[in-house]
């Protein structure tokens, strides 16, 4: 039987020394006490973290430009008019933007939403009853919120942030 070469007794040796460290280095962190028992974080820290993370920011009024009139984020639309609302840019990853119907008998606000961010989805709703979160990525994206059905004084109002 010819010898090995040596390229194959080095693979060899490094396979077995790789076995070796793995097993050395489980067994001795199975061992290992000096984390046991004890979290790196607080809970108060630990939701923090989670909230500044996974929870998207909400869209700030100043981010929103629209061409209807706007007073502390309640945009007034007139029966039968649409208005187009453009969500800037940021550096924020994600945001989330809640349009909700505003004041007692709002009327039927249909909206439209297309995000500047590709690929993605637009979402539409006929009629707007209950407030609706939208997921807003940072390239922004447009708004499109129409009056079907006026409520008191043939205006809609939404709330936007």
């Amino acid at each position: 039987m010819p010898a090995p070469k040596p390229l194959t007794v080095v693979l060899i040796l490094a396979v077995f020394a790789c076995v070796a460290l793995y097993v050395l280095g489980v067994g001795l962190g199975a061992t290992d006490n000096s984390r046991a028992g004890r979290a790196s974080m607080s809970k108060e820290e630990r939701q923090r973290l989670r909230e500044r993370l996974i929870r998207p920011r909400p869209v700030k009024v100043e981010e929103l430009r629209a061409d209807c009139p706007m007073a502390g984020g309640v945009l007034t639309l007139e029966q039968g008019r649409s208005c187009q609302v453009t969500i800037e840019e940021t550096g924020a990853r994600g945001r989330t933007l809640e349009v909700a119907p505003a004041g007692p008998g709002s009327g039927g606000v249909s909206l439209q939403f297309t995000p500047k961010s590709k690929p993605a989805l637009p979402v539409s709703e006929d009629l707007l009853k209950e407030p609706r979160k939208l997921d807003v990525m940072k390239e922004g994206g447009e708004l499109l919120l129409t009056c079907r059905t006026a409520g008191t004084g043939g205006r809609c109002q939404v709330r936007l942030p």
